[in-house]
């Protein structure tokens, strides 16, 4: 089983982002479509096989188990599994934060229940999420509750928290330079 806090050390660690992407770091890049999204998942797929993982990009949760019904389609933005055992081991999600909480809930939404079809209920949870500078934070805590209590899809239909289930956070703060291209500064492991 993953450990989570190295995990989230090594994730956090801005040098790893440098050496994986820079790209992202160094070279900087537009906010233009999705650029700052397909790099978020970039870094978090290289860095998933960088500490050890068979790791993969959008890969969709198989249909299987009591939530097999729910939804045609639930993809994690990135997947580690571990080469041993075969499982899952880290769910994750990037999106960018200007203040919407709701954003980042269906997302949450989307982790807990690719969690439920993968069926480890061990499996790291990762909400990563990117902001233009120091911004107010998400919720950490009503987040969290989505995960602990569950939730109700558009259709009505019940997903049960994850029993023993850890939702961690990582923001993602960029910087425009004068350049007027945006640069991955700082990577900060949130919500206690």
């Amino acid at each position: 089983m993953a450990d989570r806090l190295s995990i989230l050390q090594s994730l956090s660690d801005l040098e790893l982002a440098q050496r994986i992407l820079p790209i992202w770091t160094d070279w900087g890049v537009e906010d233009t479509g999705v650029s700052i999204h397909s790099l978020g998942l970039s870094y978090l797929t290289h860095a998933g096989k960088e500490l050890g993982f068979c790791a993969v990009t959008e890969i969709p949760a198989p249909r299987q188990g009591n939530y097999k019904h729910i939804t045609a389609d639930v993809r994690s933005d990135s997947a580690w599994f571990d080469f041993a055992s075969q499982r899952v081991e880290l769910l994750a999600e990037f999106e960018r934060f200007d203040g919407k909480q709701k954003d980042l809930s269906a997302k949450v939404e989307n982790l807990l229940l690719a969690q439920h079809r993968w069926q480890n209920p061990a499996t790291i949870l990762l909400m990563a999420y990117w902001t233009e500078g120091l911004v107010g934070l998400p919720d950490h805590a009503c987040l969290r509750k989505i995960v602990t209590q569950g939730y109700k899809t558009q259709l009505r239909e019940e997903v049960a928290g994850g029993i023993g289930s850890c939702l961690c956070f990582l923001q993602f703060i960029v910087q425009r330079g004068k350049d007027n291209l945006f640069r991955l500064s700082k990577i900060v492991v949130r919500g206690g």
